[in-house]
């Protein structure tokens, strides 16, 4: 967080304290002088008095964190999960990679975000050991798999690439990994291919704050059967696919995912119109588009407010992504709506390759025949940078929308 975040959410969190790190210490300043800032390293015994420290009992009811949203589309909201929300999360999160105490998770991410707290959480619900890291960097994870015997890793895709394209992937004795997961993201075919090609079953979930990321898991043994699923709802929750009007469609069709079950947020801190708009008919209403298989399991198909329209068609970015992604040459791409004087909106593809070079024909290759003509990208822009990512690893197309706004004045189209 930049120092205005960090002043915005101590602010609506009514925080009365604020424990950081040195190196981090800048982004404080905001702050300073309103609460007191209290460094961790400097954090000694006689900060907090024997006598100040009071156990006490906890309900499943009792909040536990207030942990603040992505804040892709607006400030942040503060998702209250309770002490219940957690335990049930873990335990789902638990059975379903078949954690127990002797397994050794490396977590590659801060606990300030929510996927970092599952992580610490769960592991500690089984009782398995959590290597922690104050950054990720793919030769110190090899380190780190190696001597530690790390038997568990859960990361976004963007991370899991980073170790797969690594020099030392082929070689490093991976041995002890049992078990990979990833989240957050789409997993790219080539990247679910490589890790089983070491011999690593990969499970993929979807998750959300304000579920306690736990929603689904696709198992390890489906990942190619069910290719492009997030799976199936881990235990005690359920999942829906529904329409304007929040009734269920018919499997296959497109509609908002929704979920209810204990994992679920109390709601959102001091702000009762956004909780009564998530929390509407019981449901938690997720702002994420997705269909339901005839087996019940899930794909999710883009968030709702990434969607363009064009020609009054529906697009959804994350389509043309999944294929872009394959063509070789591209490390990262997103797909963003940009203007057109006809069809309102028109899809623009905005990738990252590291140096290498990819020509818009390329691209129009791949996507032609598997998508429809209306979902064709129009444009392409290759980064020498790679995309902005929040610290969850979500693209900020927020961003790219902005900076690629005058794209159709500025660029010739592909088609």
């Amino acid at each position: 967080f930049t120092a205005a975040e960090v002043a915005f959410v101590v602010a609506d969190a009514d925080c009365r304290l604020v424990v950081t790190e040195r190196a981090l210490a800048g982004g404080v300043a905001g702050v300073a002088g309103r609460q007191p800032v209290l460094l961790a390293e400097d954090l000694e015994a006689e900060h907090v008095p024997d006598a100040a420290v009071e156990l006490v009992d906890t309900a499943d009811a009792d909040a536990a964190f207030i942990c603040y949203t992505s804040g892709t589309t607006g400030d942040p909201k503060g998702a209250v999960l309770t002490h219940g929300s957690w335990n049930v999360a873990s335990q789902g999160w638990a059975q379903a990679v078949q954690l127990s105490t002797a397994d050794r998770v490396l977590l590659p991410f801060p606990l300030a975000f929510t996927g970092g707290l599952a992580v610490f959480w769960f592991v500690y619900w089984s009782g398995g050991r959590l290597v922690l890291e104050p950054g990720f960097e793919p030769d110190r994870a090899f380190d780190l798999f190696e001597r530690e015997r790390i038997t568990a890793f859960f990361a976004v895709p963007v991370i899991h690439r980073s170790l797969v394209d690594h020099r030392r992937w082929a070689l490093a004795d991976l041995s002890s990994w049992r078990v990979a997961s990833a989240g957050g993201a789409p997993v790219p075919e080539s990247l679910l291919r490589a890790v089983q090609a070491r011999g690593i079953p990969m499970l993929q979930g979807y998750s959300l704050t304000e579920g306690s990321a736990a929603v689904t898991v696709l198992p390890a043994h489906d990942a190619l059967r069910k290719l492009g699923s997030a799976g199936l709802p881990v235990v005690h929750a359920e999942v829906r696919v529904v329409d304007e009007d929040d009734r269920p469609v018919p499997p296959g069709q497109v509609g908002e995912i929704v979920q209810r079950g204990p994992q679920v947020m109390q709601g959102y801190w001091r702000n009762p119109a956004a909780t009564a708009e998530a929390l509407r008919g019981g449901w938690l209403h997720t702002g994420d588009l997705g269909h339901i298989d005839d087996e019940g399991y899930l794909y999710v198909v883009d968030r709702a407010k990434d969607m363009l329209i064009s020609g009054g068609l529906n697009v959804y970015p994350a389509e043309i992504e999944r294929v872009v992604a394959a063509v070789p040459g591209v490390v990262e791409v997103a797909v963003v709506g940009v203007p057109h004087e006809r069809w309102g909106e028109t899809p623009a593809v905005i990738a990252f390759t590291g140096g290498q070079a990819l020509r818009g024909e390329d691209v129009l290759a791949a996507c032609t025949g598997v998508l429809a003509d209306y979902k064709l990208p129009r444009y392409l822009v290759v980064r020498d940078q790679p995309l902005p990512r929040n610290m969850s690893g979500k693209v900020l197309k927020r961003d790219l929308r902005r900076e690629y706004a005058d794209l159709p004045a500025t660029a010739a189209p592909i088609r």
